[in-house]
């Protein structure tokens, strides 16, 4: 069995993950002659976590010396985002060091390239990791499983897969992180704080260990030890811009505002490039009505990635909170140009309009976002409110200088 080969379709998609432009570079240039057509390139780890988030690919080589996470580090990173799904993992470098493996011994890749290799080299291992990947004993395909069931809401089935895993690795930090995480959703926290020791005692290093027992503690009122726990996460890897991310996201949502700016700040002030990380600056900011600084900091997110529809809908609702309304509408429409089918930026954009008393343009993007989505309530409202407001508008024209003021 060990000698089969699978036949590679030319059609296969790949993200090839690496922050150093030469090796990547050759990496994608074997591919393609190797007649590869669909080959993207993750030209650093939270570009690429963003790619995966947003398109499904069939295989990911990623190199495993970075400058932020290394490969097996990245590798965790997607087990632990619940957007992305799974896919053929491979990494490319040195072997797997005893540091690697004590860090992340649940961090196990579908292959392993190791550098320097010739073109028939990759072809052969890119067909072993498939073998690998979908072999039926491969335990992430019960994460998986779990995953699924957690994602769409049934979190008694998920527990259940997760304690199953947990039971054929007692060492697991992961399967644990897994349990709590079902056991919060179904509002059990003591139960999700003790699964969390587990997974603390198993792998000192899991970062989302910790990650999830902030939460806990905040949920309920534990505001210092949730910060001690969110800065453990942190300093495993003070370079991880994801970390900073996650973290201010979650305590922005708890209104904790001057706590997320902190740990926003000092992922800024150790010079880490991370488009998200300036908008979440940025919007953090914004809810605190700290408007100039907000618009500096999503501009900055704006310049590293210019086509983020999300970042240009932030910019948009800065300067409307500014009152500069035309500016407002101006990035709106340059985010619906990227995506012209987002609602919620259409909406914002109505908004704006109706603040402007265009009123016969706010009422047709109305129109259009009932064609896209009829059930949106909230323009139907809008539509009343505008046709109310314009005939007020005309009457106030037609008897101006005749109604006494």
């Amino acid at each position: 069995m060990a000698s089969t080969v699978i036949e590679l379709s030319p059609d296969m998609t790949f993200l090839v993950v690496d922050d150093t432009p030469a090796s990547r570079e050759t990496i994608v240039k074997t591919l393609k002659t190797l007649g590869f057509k669909n080959v993207s390139e993750g030209t650093s780890e939270g570009e690429a976590l963003k790619l995966l988030q947003e398109k499904e690919f069939g295989f990911v080589i990623c190199e495993k010396d970075m400058r932020q996470l290394g490969g097996y580090e990245f590798l965790m990173e997607m087990h632990e985002n619940l957007e992305i799904k799974r896919v053929p993992f491979m990494i490319v470098g040195t072997e797997q060091s005893k540091e690697d493996r004590l860090r992340f011994p649940e961090a196990n890749p579908d292959g392993f390239l190791k550098m320097p290799f010739v073109m028939k080299d990759l072809s052969t291992q890119i067909s072993q990791t498939l073998m690998r990947y979908r072999e039926g004993e491969n335990i992430e395909v019960d994460y998986e499983i779990a995953r699924d069931l957690y994602m769409n809401g049934e979190y008694e089935q998920a527990l259940g897969w997760y304690k199953n895993i947990s039971m054929k690795n007692l060492t697991s930090a992961r399967a644990f992180v897994g349990i709590s995480r079902c056991n919060r959703a179904m509002g059990n926290n003591e139960d999700a704080v003790k699964n969390l020791k587990f997974a603390m005692q198993n792998n000192k290093n899991h970062v989302q260990a910790y990650i999830e027992y902030g939460i806990c503690l905040l949920a309920t009122d534990q505001k210092q030890a949730a910060l001690k726990a969110f800065d453990q996460a942190i300093n495993i890897n003070p370079k991880n811009p994801m970390r900073y991310e996650e973290t201010a996201n979650i305590l922005t949502r708890c209104e904790l505002y001057e706590e997320a700016e902190n740990f926003l700040m000092r992922a800024v002030n150790m010079k880490i490039v991370y488009p998200k990380l300036y908008a979440q600056v940025g919007r953090n900011f914004l809810s605190q009505k700290k408007k100039d600084k907000a618009l500096d900091f999503l501009q900055r997110a704006n310049e590293q990635d210019p086509n983020n529809p999300s970042f240009l809908n932030s910019i948009g609702i800065c300067y409307k909170e500014m009152g500069k309304f035309e500016e407002s509408v101006n990035y709106y429409n340059l985010a619906l140009k990227i995506t012209p089918n987002d609602v919620k930026i259409m909406f914002n954009k109505v908004l704006c309009l109706i603040t402007m008393k265009e009123y016969e343009r706010a009422k047709k993007v109305c129109q259009s976002i009932l064609k896209i989505d009829p059930k949106f309530e909230r323009v139907q409202q809008k539509i009343t409110e505008i046709d109310k407001l314009a005939a007020e508008s005309t009457v106030e024209i037609k008897y101006r200088g005749v109604i006494p003021k």
